[in-house]
């Protein structure tokens, strides 16, 4: 495989991850206010604080509903807004149109096409559930189309690598912010005992809700969520199965079995060991360094992937 074509169906990979993630945290964090029980997460400042936390976007100096929502969603002009990470996963595509199948190519065509051409005025009036609600639904369509279309070799493999990569850093990202809203509902006066509520909004902004209702059958509270979407690895998307898959991908495109503490192969293992055998209560104190750490390891091994495989 050329690292040309390595490198589209990697960033294909995590743009897609990318754009899936921001539609979700918005769409959640949005609407769930609708019917927060706490009168600061039902604040609009607060709420879109909080989607603006997370897309990185922190150039806004009055913040209004109508352009915090374009921003996010189908400001073109913003390398972070939806549309143009979907634009930016389509090119990718396109640049590995040979090694990918026609279902696939069809299904990010049509999903770029849906978003790109949603009405503006629309969006930011009453579309702003159905474009995000058309974001996850056509994400779905298109991670099935990598599923069920492709052969499961080093070209699918790369693309998988990709998307658990950014998983990780989304993932991470949504904690953060999370824990960052709780902090300022703390500081608003709000006992802990009020936000169950705020725990099961990171549930749901990680898809994680039922499962994590079946697995605990309780209330959620701060250990056993933090402990669900970091440590189980039979969550999809939690911490440790994303790492886990991007050692499990690393492996089909690469035959480097180095025990050099240098190499990438070594750096992938030692993330996939820490999470295998940590617990909760070693972390439970500094939740941030322990994610910001992840963070810092899942960048370094992703910019050597990128020179070691990608750089043509």
């Amino acid at each position: 495989m050329l690292s040309r074509v390595a490198n589209n169906l990697y960033w294909m990979g995590r743009y897609i991850e990318r754009a899936e993630h921001f539609a979700r945290y918005s769409k959640e964090i949005y609407f769930s206010s609708l019917d927060a029980p706490i009168m600061k997460t039902y604040d609009r400042k607060f709420v879109l604080e909080s989607m603006l936390y997370l897309t990185g976007i922190f150039d806004m100096e009055v913040i209004e509903e109508k352009d915090v929502l374009y921003k996010i969603g189908l400001d073109t002009q913003n390398p972070n807004s939806i549309i143009s990470i979907i634009t930016i996963a389509r090119e990718n595509a396109r640049g590995a149109r040979n090694a990918i199948s026609t279902d696939l190519w069809e299904a990010i065509n049509k999903y770029y096409h849906l978003v790109n051409n949603y009405s503006v005025e629309t969006y930011i009036s009453t579309g702003f559930y159905d474009l995000t609600q058309i974001i996850l639904e056509q994400t779905s369509i298109v991670q099935g189309k990598i599923s069920g279309t492709l052969l499961h070799d080093e070209e699918w493999a790369i693309i998988l690598l990709g998307m658990h990569i950014e998983r990780v850093i989304q993932v991470i990202k949504i904690i953060n912010s999370k824990l960052h809203d709780i902090y300022k509902i703390e500081l608003a006066g709000h006992p802990v005992t009020e936000m169950s509520f705020e725990w099961t909004t990171m549930l749901r902004c990680t898809e994680s809700l039922d499962m994590n209702r079946k697995f605990y059958r309780s209330i959620p509270n701060r250990e056993q969520v933090l402990e669900f979407i970091m440590l189980n690895p039979q969550c999809p998307r939690s911490i440790a199965h994303s790492v886990n898959g991007i050692e499990k991908y690393m492996a089909k495109i690469s035959n480097d079995d180095s025990k050099d503490a240098k190499s990438l192969t070594f750096k992938i293992g030692k993330l996939c060991a820490q999470y295998k055998y940590l617990s909760y209560d070693e972390y439970k104190d500094d939740i941030y360094g322990l994610l910001n750490n992840t963070q810092d390891m899942v960048m370094e091994i992703s910019s050597e992937l990128e020179k070691k495989y990608l750089s043509f």
